[in-house]
């Protein structure tokens, strides 16, 4: 080392060896190589700010990681960190991450900013720590400022940035619902259905017919009880008292099972959704319309498939028998929660729900002894307002 520059170089990359733990310290002009075998653990990079991040361990302390020891790793991806010793560290453990095990952000939803010759998405997420250049040949025509969705095909190497390409443009500022298209894009939840879905629910048979195995509860009064901006309607009621002083509670729960058949398109989009999803202004659902809105809701007035269970439930709440079969219904009324507590307590009661409230009288002591038996077993009772 002949001094000046090269001395300052040596230094320089000897204190970053240090901090990697390559090197150990005994004082500051002194170093020597680390004999000691250096821990090293696996967990999930989470970014806080450009300056620092945290490898999160699942059953120990977090690992603090510096800015300049953190490599390529992106948010929330899965990484291997070294324990390495720090003189100025303010955390009990300080680590390298010396290898990205499993990518997190395939995906990611920013602003799309141009430049003469090639644009870059800016993450709305601010701990993804770093921009994705994205070629112009690759944009989807969006404009500079434009909320879009961008897919990474490349990821970060050296001081290189991730580059990615835009998948979807989300909107631009002003744009009715871009807030909810964001969360959307930004949770990876569906805009639609796949084509193979639509075309199969598209050849959906809706049509009821009398079926001898299906057992017919058409004459059966029954409503469906839910809130008052429900779009789809998966189960109905219906009570009534026996003569040896029981009562007979019947569920009656749309039949899905008779249109999505095992393993076919429908079945297996709706297994990879898992539920239905409420946003603020929509709802993005399981099944597709023809389904969710139309032949498996149970609309008043309309014949409808169900999987009902009429079940004999004593005094005590005890149910004695029950009895369970694909059936043929037809719901009388639909019915919100804020009317039927009305119709009960303040004997405000709509003209078309009048011939019904025997009926709904009867669900109501149902109710009441479920309650009580469920108290006597020990349930707790969370009385909110």
């Amino acid at each position: 080392i002949r001094g000046g520059k090269d001395l300052e170089m040596f230094i320089r990359s000897a204190k970053m060896l240090a901090r990697e733990g390559v090197l150990t310290s005994s004082r500051p002009d002194v170093y020597q190589y680390a004999e000691q075998q250096h821990e090293e653990y696996e967990g999930i990079y989470k970014g806080y700010r450009k300056s620092f991040g945290f490898v999160i361990m699942p059953d120990d302390e977090d690992i603090y990681v510096a800015e300049q020891n953190k490599g390529t790793a992106m948010h929330n991806d899965k990484v291997r960190v070294r324990i390495i010793t720090s003189r100025d560290s303010r955390h009990k453990r300080e680590g390298v991450i010396t290898e990205v095990i499993e990518r997190a952000n395939e995906t990611v939803v920013g602003t799309y900013d141009r430049q003469h010759s090639f644009g870059f998405v800016i993450p709305d997420d601010e701990r993804l720590g770093t921009d994705i250049y994205v070629d112009l040949h690759n944009t989807l025509d969006a404009r500079s400022g434009a909320k879009v969705l961008v897919k990474i095909i490349k990821w970060p190497e050296g001081d290189k940035k991730p580059e990615g390409i835009i998948t979807e443009v989300l909107g631009y500022k002003g744009d009715v619902g871009l807030d909810i298209n964001c969360i959307m894009a930004n949770y990876d939840l569906p805009f639609s259905f796949p084509e193979d879905v639509v075309k199969a629910s598209q050849h959906i048979n809706t049509t009821i017919t009398d079926d001898p195995k299906r057992w017919d509860l058409r004459d059966v009064p029954m409503v469906t009880i839910d809130g008052e901006d429900a779009k789809d309607l998966d189960d109905a009621v219906s009570g009534r008292k026996l003569d040896n002083g029981n009562y007979e509670l019947g569920v009656h729960i749309a039949d899905v099972s008779h249109y999505v058949v095992s393993q076919k398109a429908i079945d297996r989009e709706a297994y990879k959704r898992g539920t239905s999803v409420y946003l603020v202004d929509r709802v993005i659902p399981m099944l597709p319309e023809v389904l969710s809105n139309g032949i498996c809701s149970l609309n008043a007035g309309e014949d409808r498939y169900a999987m009902t269970c009429m079940m004999e439930i004593d005094t005590q709440g005890k149910v004695v028998n029950y009895r369970i079969q694909p059936s043929i219904i037809h719901v009388n009324r639909r019915c919100s929660y804020k009317e039927i507590y009305k119709a009960l307590t303040e004997d405000i009661i709509p003209d078309d729900l009048a011939p019904l409230m025997p009926m709904i009288h009867n669900l109501s002591d149902i109710a009441k002894t479920l309650n009580d038996m469920r108290r006597r077993r020990g349930a707790l009772d969370f009385d909110f307002p």
